[in-house]
């Protein structure tokens, strides 16, 4: 029998330990960084292109285990235009919800952690005073000699004037800043406010214990500051309404068991338009849900889309979902973006071998086949990555070059590039759109 110090998986009682100790150094020091007190000025920067809402910049997002580090994202760079939705792709475990985790800063910490990179975004900040508060917009009248003044009230207190959501107005500056860089109590003004998410099972992101009319309050009553319970009510009920609820003010009183699935989607979408958000991320939007209501969920996305005038990142490995949906399209592999391009690109020209599988394993209505394709082998491990293609050991149109190391991008038109050795040489090409 063999020796376990030759099994490649064996880890001795002094590697698990020296794991830990490596582990628990870097998970101190991000917690730190998280935690520190930071001012705008810190985590601003600059869009590499103003038409974009957010830019993935060699983003890595890690999870430190006891076996080791998984590299969850590794390395991963693209961008989301204003106005578009971007399909994010690939098979369970290559690092598609990781990526959004990442973006809202909800990765389960103290083992899951952003390394390095940079999540650039364009928000909206509230401006401070010296103290560090809110500046409100105050009402103000023109008196009786002609001057402008600002409006009190019966107990000689300022009058605030209020937003379209019935809470109070406040001075804002647009400003670019680095997700990835920020402290999460500064993270809180955006998360929910300007970026909001519609989880993959509406099931267990809904609160069992607490109606649906609570959990929707909840969420205008922590980000729409100065709003009374009666505004905030109806403006549930609002929303309610416009996710294509038949009897809001029913359903507003249920529990989520009383309802659907369906139905409990549109409430987990109605829960992440509250506020009016600049980018809505999917993750998995229709999962569970039969054909019918799929359709529905899908028309629905796209029509508050242009109400909202907002952008989505479409997380599925749906690729029928992305092709009726996107308008760029992501296809990640073991936690790397391997292509990208608009949506005719990746259906009507697909380069990489994986993308190729993935599209001949789904079924056609015209197609007569007796078997499905299935691409061969296994996912690399995610703690001990290779350093060449991680496809290569599954791919069927392997070259000798893909020994060498990782691909870089070749851009094979202005809009559509892959990470391949199949086309070209190394070629320098910035963010995919």
């Amino acid at each position: 029998m063999a020796d376990n110090k030759d099994k490649k998986h064996y880890i001795s009682r002094a590697e698990s330990r020296q794991i830990a100790r490596e582990n628990s150094k870097a998970i101190r020091r991000f917690e730190k960084q998280k935690k520190r007190r930071a001012k705008p000025d810190d985590y601003t920067t600059q869009m590499k292109d103003d038409n974009n809402i957010i830019e993935f910049d060699d983003l890595h997002t890690y999870f430190f285990s006891d076996a080791g580090t998984v590299k969850a994202v590794n390395g991963v760079s693209f961008s989301i235009p204003a106005g578009s939705t971007v399909g994010v792709v690939g098979e369970s475990g290559c690092g598609k919800s990781v990526t959004s985790l990442s973006l809202m800063q909800l990765v389960q910490a103290p083992s899951g952690q952003i390394v390095s990179g940079s999540i650039r975004f364009k928000a909206s900040l509230f401006k401070r005073d010296e103290r560090g508060r809110k500046i409100p917009v105050y009402e103000t009248e023109i008196g009786a000699d002609g001057v402008e003044r600002v409006k009190l009230n019966a107990k000689g207190k300022k009058i605030i004037k209020k937003n379209s959501l019935g809470g109070n107005l406040y001075e804002m500056e647009d400003r670019v800043v680095d997700i990835a860089k920020m402290p999460t109590e500064a993270m809180r003004s955006i998360r929910g406010r300007e970026i909001s998410m519609i989880f993959q099972e509406p099931m267990t992101s809904l609160n069992p214990v607490f109606t649906i009319g609570n959990q929707l309050d909840e969420v205008g009553l922590l980000h729409i500051e100065g709003i009374s319970k009666k505004q905030v009510k109806a403006h549930s009920i609002d929303m309610l309404k416009l996710v294509g609820i038949a009897d809001p003010e029913g359903v507003y009183k249920k529990y989520p068991h009383e309802l659907s699935g369906g139905m409990r989607q549109r409430v987990m979408i109605a829960i992440a338009l509250l506020c009016n958000p600049k980018l809505i991320i999917a993750d998995e939007p229709t999962t569970a849900l039969d054909v019918t209501i799929q359709a529905q969920i899908l028309d629905l996305l796209r029509e508050i889309k242009h109400k909202i005038n907002g952008s989505i990142m479409l997380i599925t490995h749906d690729l029928g979902v992305v092709a009726e949906m996107a308008d760029y399209v992501v296809v990640m592999y073991a936690g790397r973006v391997i292509e990208m391009g608009t949506a005719e690109d990746i259906f009507d020209n697909p380069l990489h071998p994986y993308t190729i599988g993935l599209q001949k394993s789904k079924p056609t209505v015209d197609g007569e086949v007796d078997k499905l394709y299935c691409i061969p082998g296994f996912v690399p491990n995610p703690i001990n990555m290779p350093n060449y293609c991680y496809f290569r050991d599954r791919c069927e149109m392997c070259k000798e070059k893909c020994a060498g190391e990782y691909p870089d991008y070749v851009q094979v038109s202005p809009t559509h590039k892959v990470a391949c050795y199949l086309y070209g040489e190394k070629k320098e090409v910035g963010d995919g759109e």
